[in-house]
Formats: C-alpha cells, sequence, structure tokens
C-alpha cells in the first residue's frame, strides 16, 4: 500500500488534456510524506482521471500516489515541475474533523477523537488517517516515513524453547512466520535504515483470541533485523495497537525517523569482512 498522500491546492485552467481536447489545467500539489508544506507544479489528465471528474474541480481533492521517497524530486525550477504519477488513486474521503486539510500552514491536522483512541475505527478504508495519526504521534514533524500493509493474521513471538543443554531455538512455524513478514518488509526497504526509528503496528485480528501487543511488535522487530533496520535496537520509539477486524485481518506498519537523546546513529550497514589471502598476497 502506498500511503504518500497528496492535496491539490489550486488550479490553473486553460491548458488542454494530453490525452484528448478536453479543457485542462495545471495544478498545484502538496506533498504530504515529503513536506508539509512542499508544493509542485504539474499536469492535472491524472489527477482527473483517478478523481473521475472535470479539471476545475479539482480543488480541494486528496490523492494517494506511488511516488520515489528515496528521491523525491528537487525543485529549482521556479515555475514549478511536470511530474509524472504512476499508480494514482483516489484516496478516501477525509472525514470533516481533520479540518481544511492535509497540512495546513499551521501544521499538520489534529482528528479529534474519543478518550482514550487514538486511531479512527472502520475498516481499511480509514488506514491513511491511521498511518499519519500514528506517525504523526510517534514523530512529529518527521516526514521521512514509510509504511506497509502485511495482509494476513498477524504472527506473535512465541515463548522462548531450549534444547535439553539450554540452547534456545525457533520452532518450523515462527521461523517461517518471521520470514514472511521480513519479505513484506523487504519490499518496502531497499536497504536497511541506519539511526534511531519510531515503529508503530496496528494489528487486527480475525477473532478475539488473547494475544499480547508486545509479542506481535517483537515479531515485527525480529523480522525487521538487517532487513528494514540492522538491529531493532535502533527503534527507540514503538506503539502498537490491536483491534478487530474478522473480514480483513492484516497488519498495518509505520516506521519513521525519531529522534531521541539515546542516539543510534552509529549503527550503519554492516560492513562485509575482508576476504582471506594466499601465499604472495593472491585471494
Amino acid at each position: 500500500m502506498s500511503v504518500t498522500v497528496v492535496r491539490v491546492m489550486s488550479v490553473s485552467t486553460g491548458q488542454k488534456l494530453e490525452c484528448g481536447d478536453e479543457d485542462s489545467a495545471h495544478v498545484w500539489v502538496r506533498v504530504a510524506a515529503w513536506s508539509p508544506r512542499r508544493a509542485f507544479l504539474t499536469g492535472a489528465a491524472p489527477f482527473a482521471l483517478a478523481a473521475a471528474c472535470p479539471p476545475e474541480e479539482l480543488t480541494g481533492r486528496s490523492f494517494i500516489a506511488d511516488l520515489d521517497l528515496d528521491r523525491p524530486p528537487a525543485n529549482d525550477d521556479t515555475a514549478g515541475e511536470r511530474l509524472e504519477w504512476p499508480g494514482l488513486t483516489l484516496a478516501p474521503k477525509i472525514p470533516e474533523q481533520w479540518g481544511a486539510g492535509l497540512a495546513p500552514p499551521e501544521g499538520p491536522p489534529r482528528m479529534v477523537a474519543p478518550v482514550g483512541r487514538l486511531l479512527p475505527a472502520g475498516g481499511n478504508a480509514a488506514d491513511v488517517d491511521r498511518v499519519r495519526l500514528l506517525a504523526d504521534a510517534l514523530a512529529p514533524g518527521s516526514a521521512d516515513r514509510k509504511a506497509f500493509v502485511i495482509p494476513g493474521v498477524p504472527a506473535s513471538k512465541a515463548r522462548p524453547r531450549f534444547t535439553k543443554d539450554g540452547r534456545p531455538y525457533k520452532t518450523d512455524k515462527d521461523e517461517e512466520a518471521e520470514k514472511a513478514t521480513a519479505w513484506a518488509i523487504r519490499r518496502v526497504f531497499p536497504r536497511p535504515w541506519t539511526g534511531n526509528l519510531a515503529l508503530g503496528c496496528v494489528f487486527f485480528r480475525p477473532d478475539r483470541q488473547r494475544i499480547d501487543v508486545d509479542n506481535m511488535i517483537k515479531h515485527v522487530c525480529d523480522a525487521g533485523n538487517k532487513v528494514g533496520w540492522i538491529d531493532d535496537e535502533q527503534i527507540t520509539a514503538v506503539y502498537g495497537v490491536a483491534e478487530l477486524d474478522a473480514a480483513n485481518p492484516r497488519t498495518l506498519v509505520v516506521v519513521t525517523r525519531h529522534v531521541s537523546s539515546l542516539d543510534r546513529s552509529e549503527k550503519a550497514s554492516p560492513r562485509r569482512a575482508p576476504r582471506p589471502r594466499g601465499k604472495g598476497g593472491r585471494s
């Protein structure tokens, strides 16, 4: 799932759609996943297609875009940039509690939630809202974040098991579950992140079986070692939520940069050991 949120701020009419002769426009958009205040000028055609509305009705609409967050484009052109938006789809409607926009000048919006609840209730249509609220709670102001969904029943780290001689081991079931989660994380992280990180998880269970939230978080932490991060000691902020969704069990994962006085910036990618050399200096 992509959670790169863009919002159409304004529309300049009088252009033509590339795919036809209808009146088109250029639009200013705000890319919330890069920076709450970073705007770009782009063609309106993909937005009009995703929203199924005329370009002049785009103002104020919100979208999810499939963008490469690791390489945001530069903004050297003062006249704006023409960007491509692959995989663009219309975002779920934002509840009225969010206010006028995804990221108004005075700062990111805040949802008015009942006492005792951080995230909105409901099905997976609310996942975009959950991602933003969870990331803002973990690391306020951080725009460097990744979010994804692991489909299926959330796994839980089992209690330690030991051989007769006292050595710890994992069952085949635990090994398979951890590998599956690691592959899901690998699809989002081309290489492990370094430094301090914050991790948020929402576990949508299919039933009311008693499963400890901390064990489900530990499963994600272990699966992400050397995949999403070098070591889970980099995670200096954690938030876990257990929810019920019998029709669509899944795990919603948010990872963002985190600032802590307990600095983990020394955590860098492990270097390969030098190959042994034979006689005469040859390897």
